[in-house]
């Protein structure tokens, strides 16, 4: 297949409701041509020629990636686009869409490009004890990101960014909040 001539890409930032509140992250295989290799992530990629939307590269890349076919109707929230790779000098424009399940679907991980995938909870990802600062740019060990630790690594860079506006709108008040926007909306 050739090259897709779309330089723009799409993830889906996927959280389940029962039975507690989880986000599902993904870690890139390590990949020498990849410059986000072995870093986690949320199910996505590049737009394909024949994709007709940046949700449609959402839909089709997360069930290629992982195994779930998320439905256009499931999306709860599309945020701006946001440019990925920046301090790589690779920027991407990049989409994500916020889609809410009941329960943990079955996963099949795409072996080739996926090593591993994890449900956190989203306590755990809101609790601000848990966000660290840390020199995680290979050849700049004077830049600090902001990150947060889950079992094989960290969370930091874009797809920090993007759980930093899902958290903002599941946690409207803060962590405090006895429920998140999205517990209160019928299901």
């Amino acid at each position: 297949m050739p090259p897709s001539f779309y330089a723009e890409a799409a993830v889906a930032a996927i959280v389940v409701r029962q039975p507690v509140p989880e986000l599902l992250v993904v870690k890139r295989r390590d990949n020498p041509e990849d410059p986000w290799s072995g870093h986690y992530a949320f199910p996505g990629g590049r737009r394909d020629n024949s994709d007709s939307s940046l949700l449609t590269t959402c839909i089709r890349e997360t069930r290629e990636e992982c195994g779930i076919r998320l439905a256009p109707e499931g999306m709860v929230k599309r945020y701006p686009v946001l440019r990925a790779g920046n301090r790589l000098r690779q920027s991407i424009p990049v989409a994500a869409y916020l889609f809410a399940l009941e329960t943990h679907p079955e996963i099949q991980l795409q072996r080739a490009e996926i090593s591993c995938y994890e449900w956190i909870d989203l306590d755990y990802l809101s609790d601000s004890d848990n966000t660290l600062r840390r020199p995680l740019a290979p050849g700049h060990p004077d830049l600090f990101f902001p990150c947060i630790p889950v079992t094989e690594g960290f969370i930091w860079g874009f797809t920090y960014e993007v759980l930093m506006l899902v958290l903002k709108d599941l946690y409207p008040y803060g962590r405090a909040a006895e429920k998140t926007a999205w517990e209160e909306q019928p299901g």
